[in-house]
């Protein structure tokens, strides 16, 4: 089932465990060199928390399901906590060579796995294998993106 990270956000997420609330999507923390979410941010700021996708055990339309309580966790570097505040859609989108291509504007991505898609710009796609990096300024994507 196809997802998007756009849509994601706001989704409730319950513990499969004891079926508690344990808050709500954020947003999606993306592993930009593995092409796939590596976890779920619940909150924002000092205050985000994180689930490892590996701990996510359904991602349905109107919850995400985790294994237990014990699968929200603080960032555990400096590193972690500035990219769990790093949120993909509505970033620049660039070429390796620095060509703008737009906004952003939303990413999808496979439900039970967690694999990346596609990344949406307007009305153009461009397939996640292109995807090279993401950070706080911009999203970037292989060059051959560029004649697009």
């Amino acid at each position: 089932m196809t997802e998007s990270l756009r849509s994601a956000t706001g989704r409730k997420v319950i513990s499969r465990a004891d079926a508690s609330d344990l808050g709500v999507v954020g947003h999606l923390l993306v592993d930009a060199a593995g092409r796939r979410i590596a976890a779920i941010v619940i909150g924002r700021g000092k205050k985000a928390r994180l689930i490892d996708w590996p701990q996510v055990s359904g991602f349905g339309p109107d919850a995400v399901m985790v294994t237990d309580d014990g699968a929200v966790r603080a960032p555990i570097d400096d590193r972690e906590r500035a990219a769990a505040a790093v949120e993909m859609v509505g970033r620049r989108l660039l070429t390796e060579h620095g060509t703008e291509l737009g906004i952003l504007d939303d990413v999808t991505f496979d439900a039970a796995t967690g694999t990346l898609e596609m990344l949406r710009t307007g009305d153009r796609e461009i397939p996640a294998g292109s995807l090279l990096g993401n950070g706080p300024y911009a999203v970037v994507v292989d060059a051959g993106q560029d004649a697009g």
